[in-house]
């Protein structure tokens, strides 16, 4: 497995993972949303075989001391293969790189597996925003710091 910045030629693949992660109708990303995203922040792909297998999008803000993690998303057929945590791995080096001292993230209450991977990444529940979700769930809100 290699994981490496996003680029144009990875378009396709990466709505094609959207769309089969995340409902249309609530909050996924568009295809016109990833193309803004490559090259202006943090969008990195994780390829096995020649083949997109996921991808995680940090945002970062000048003045603020954190990266936030926007979407992170597996492709079904990888799942459970360790490759959200090399993602986030990933999202922490480059982090850590740019001299931020945390990452925060949002993550639906309901989604227990996600969850759970965030806790074993050493992240710890911030907040319950209520109704944060277009369709009303409410999100976790969770944020890791890191060390030196």
């Amino acid at each position: 497995m290699t994981i490496k910045p996003a680029c144009k030629a990875d378009l396709k693949a990466l709505c094609e993972i959207e769309n089969e992660a995340f409902d249309k109708n609530s909050y996924a990303l568009s295809c016109k949303n990833f193309l803004y995203h490559i090259g202006k922040n943090q969008l990195f792909i994780s390829k096995i075989d020649d083949k997109i297998a996921g991808y995680i999008l940090l945002l970062t803000r000048k003045k603020s001391s954190k990266a936030r993690i926007y979407s992170i998303a597996v492709k079904k057929e990888f799942q459970q293969q360790g490759i959200g945590k090399k993602l986030l791995e990933e999202s922490f080096a480059w982090t850590k790189k740019s001299g931020k001292k945390a990452v925060s993230l949002e993550v639906n209450a309901a989604n227990f597996s996600a969850v759970k991977l965030y806790e074993k990444a050493g992240f710890v529940k911030i907040k319950i925003l209520a109704n944060y979700y277009p369709d009303g769930a409410n999100a976790i809100r969770m944020e890791k710091l890191l060390t030196k």
